[in-house]
């Protein structure tokens, strides 16, 4: 038994050396194929979304879904240093000016860089991950974080994968993991991990790298594909490439003294709830300058609320404070006026309390899709308390209604900042609630969300007098100003 037990450990040892081995020459394999370079610069053009937003670019005017239509960013150059390790890439870009909604066209700049200091993996991976999804950052993290090597077979195609972690774990405790897959000729042809996001969870990230090219003699992708959670994200065509540029210092600069990190340490005051009754059952609640303002509805056995509050830890305080006003009833619905990031965050609180989403039809794929994905990265409140997100989608139009309550959903369309956006109507008090449809400063003209929803309102004639917006307003706003803003 003895010499079985030191027979297995020495297989043990055997296989593991063997597998190391094969792990760092594969590596090494992979990074001669690409030229064994120390530095890498490539141009072109590039593509680009706000992520979950899309509609915010000269080219196109109108949201046709989910991340579509992509910015255009023109003067596409990016560099990737391996020995510092650091990337940078920057671009010219034409978007909407003027802020509030205007599509007012104006000229910007991408930029998007990994210091140094990001690039450890000991750091969040979520700053550094956008270096090591790179072909060269991937094989030099593999380098270094004890790689390992299998076989797999994606879409019909048989790969050489390697896998490696980075020191810094998730918020669960849980390792993240990257993968690189590698065809017959030791090209990288695909790099993904993944990365916990607030509403797509164990939110999948995919680089694909095509069409590669001999560029004298480095091995460079002329076209390179980023999806999240299955969604564009980022798209490159290469017209131009060079290895070891001879001025890879300049085009990698260090960072700003103080800069290439967030700020603000400590933690952050508790959320202070105040309510403004706007009827029987019916109250808006806030949190104060700078709020993201919902409302809550009682009905006959349960509560309604119209928006999650942006942030979780305001959605937390929005339902503690919907408990104590309406005692004893269930939070059943949750109204989402569209799905922007700033305007979807609370969301999976909401979920965690059982409360099925109301947002229109245009969105429910995203939803259905992101916040019924595995949150096994995540410590937050669906995470702690997994449910599956349910939607209720709206076309044109929806009425909910037990006798006692009733509340109307309105489709908006066409407006240049989502296609998904909603509004509700809430009829006893006379009331319309919104997302983004800011009004301007008294006596200015409305922006382009404004010319578009009143012209809605208008054909569909709801009889309101008092005009809420999510994000929260210093008085209360009524109809009269609106049709102003909008020069009626």
């Amino acid at each position: 038994m003895k010499k079985l037990a030191l027979a297995a450990i020495c297989l043990t040892y055997l296989s593991s050396n063997a597998m190391a081995q094969d792990a760092a020459t594969t590596i090494a394999n992979a990074q001669r194929a690409l030229g064994n370079v120390n530095a890498i610069t490539y141009s072109g053009s590039a593509r680009d979304v706000a992520f979950q937003q899309c509609g915010a670019n000269a080219t196109a005017l109108r949201c046709q879904g989910t991340h579509n239509p992509m910015r255009p960013i023109t003067n596409y150059v990016r560099v990737i240093n391996l020995r510092a390790p650091a990337s940078r890439h920057t671009g010219n870009t034409m978007n909407f000016g003027g802020g509030g909604g205007s599509t007012t066209v104006a000229a910007g700049t991408f930029f998007q860089q990994v210091t140094p200091q990001q690039a450890n993996v000991s750091q969040p991976w979520g700053g550094s991950l956008e270096f090591y999804i790179t072909p060269w950052g991937f094989l030099k993290g593999a380098a270094e974080n004890n790689a390992t090597v299998s076989r797999r077979r994606v879409d019909r195609q048989s790969y050489t994968v390697l896998s490696w972690s980075p020191a810094v774990k998730a918020p669960s405790g849980a390792s993240y993991v990257i993968n690189g897959y590698l065809n017959d000729e030791n090209i990288v042809e695909r790099v993904e991990t993944w990365l916990g996001e607030n509403i797509m969870g164990d939110m999948h990230i995919v680089a694909s790298y095509r069409g590669w090219r001999d560029f004298d003699g480095a091995m460079v992708p002329t076209e390179i594909v980023q999806t999240r959670g299955g969604w564009p994200f980022f798209e490159v065509d290469v017209t131009a490439a060079s290895g070891n540029p001879r001025n890879v210092a300049s085009l990698v600069p260090a960072p700003a003294a103080g800069g290439g990190g967030p700020g603000g340490g400590g933690q952050r005051p508790p959320m202070m709830v105040t309510s403004e009754r706007l009827g029987d059952g019916f109250y808006r609640l806030t949190t104060g300058p700078g709020s993201y303002d919902s409302l809550i509805i009682e009905f006959r056995d349960h509560i309604m609320m119209l928006e999650a509050g942006q942030s979780q830890a305001r959605a937390l305080a929005y339902v503690e404070e919907a408990k104590k006003l309406i005692p004893n009833k269930p939070i059943r619905y949750v109204m989402n006026t569209h799905p922007h990031s700033d305007h979807t965050p609370g969301l999976p609180v909401l979920v965690a309390e059982g409360a099925t989403i109301i947002t229109h039809a245009n969105n429910r794929e995203f939803f259905e899709r992101a916040l019924n994905t595995p949150r096994t990265l995540l410590d937050d409140t669906l995470a702690r308390n997994p449910r599956r997100a349910r939607v209720d989608a709206v076309e044109d139009k929806r009425v909910y209604s037990d006798g006692t309550r009733t509340v109307e959903f309105y489709h908006i369309y066409p407006a240049p900042h989502s296609n998904g956006l909603l509004v509700a109507y809430i009829p006893r008090e006379k009331v319309l609630f919104q997302g983004d449809f800011s009004l301007p400063a008294p006596g200015q003209r409305g922006n382009d969300h404004i010319q578009a929803i009143v012209p809605a309102l208008v054909k569909l004639d709801l009889d309101f007098d008092r005009y809420i917006n999510v994000h929260t307003s210093a008085a209360p706003q009524t109809k009269a100003e609106l049709w102003a803003a909008a020069g009626r």
